[in-house]
């Protein structure tokens, strides 16, 4: 807090490093801040185009946010939401309080998630597995139906499954370290014996062609697959297995593989007798949620049996599970 003091001009010169040292901060608490990193840096951009050797004038935010009719309203909400919190950091050390305009853009809650079938999910495999080779993209037909059977095995993120290295991956105990996570939390994953044998046969086929921090799945040596690669491929195989691609709020998408291992997970769970107590938070832990509410967004079960149990454990699980209220992704 400035605790009275003569609040300072922003200098043009001291921007760059004061949005440094905002970034260093959210990340020391433990958030990435990766598109936010963009946000300033757009910021700065415009404030070196319209401020030269000036300090910055206390609506200099609230000018660059609304300068342009071409945003949408959802981005100008986001560069609202992070150019508040900056603004707040840098009152808080003395400076002078920016203006920052009022934009909000309700989230559409139509989103359903799907829930892959048995069927759809042999049809998935039986589309991978018969993949033709390809001149261009080498390795495509031997990656991508391991690629598709971790995510659906163990409920990875696409982003966590793309950057596992040889490193990564002890078979002698079939768990796989991953490093950089949401938050920046190492999680370790256990395998299945049968996902193990399908992960170490693929791994032995390439272990002379990568190096032990080497991303795993690439379609061509040396260039790692990309999670826009991996979206592309996911709805042409959708195509090719027979499942209709219902539009942007109905899916299915990548992610609903995620979605379909905690549901069936906990399905499994509370059919074979585990008190959900235990389990949810359990889940929660494996999955890299912040708390049981965030894993409560995937569970499809019926109102009486899971409502009770996630309310009591938020209630008196807070310093297990603290409640994130930015840069969270399910």
């Amino acid at each position: 807090m400035n605790n009275g003091k003569t609040l300072k001009p922003i200098p043009l010169s001291e921007m760059s490093q004061l949005c440094q040292d905002f970034l260093e901060f959210k990340q020391s608490i433990g958030l990435k801040y990766t598109s936010e990193e963009r946000t300033l840096h757009y910021f700065i951009r415009f404030c070196h185009e319209h401020y030269i050797h000036e300090n910055l004038p206390e609506d200099a935010i609230f000018k660059w946010i609304n300068e342009s009719d071409n945003r949408s309203l959802k981005t100008r909400s986001n560069y609202a939401s992070t150019m508040t919190a900056w603004a707040k950091y840098i009152f808080s050390i003395g400076y002078i309080q920016m203006r920052i305009p009022n934009i909000r853009c309700s989230k559409n809650t139509a989103f359903v998630p799907h829930i892959f079938t048995s069927d759809e999910v042999a049809a998935i495999w039986h589309t991978v597995d018969h993949i033709k080779p390809s001149k261009v993209y080498p390795n495509l037909h031997q990656c991508t139906p391991v690629l598709f059977r971790l995510l659906y095995s163990c409920g990875l993120r696409i982003s966590e499954a793309l950057q596992i290295t040889l490193g990564d991956i002890d078979f002698s105990t079939n768990v796989i370290s991953l490093k950089h996570t949401k938050l920046d939390k190492e999680r370790l994953i256990p395998m299945s014996e049968s996902l193990s044998k399908v992960m170490k046969t693929y791994v032995d086929e390439h272990v002379n062609e990568l190096k032990k921090d080497s991303p795993i799945f690439y379609y061509r040596l040396d260039q790692p697959l990309t999670q826009s690669s991996i979206y592309t491929r996911f709805r042409m195989i959708l195509k090719d297995s027979g499942i209709p691609y219902e539009g942007r709020l109905r899916g299915p998408r990548i992610h609903d593989f995620r979605h379909t291992f905690a549901v069936v997970t906990m399905n499994r769970l509370c059919d074979d007798g585990y008190d959900l107590y235990i389990a949810l938070p359990i889940l929660a832990a494996y999955l890299g949620h912040s708390g049981v509410k965030s894993t409560e967004r995937y569970i499809r079960l019926t109102e009486d049996r899971l409502s009770t149990v996630t309310d009591s454990l938020q209630l008196h699980l807070p310093e297990i599970f603290p409640e994130v209220r930015a840069n969270e992704e399910f």
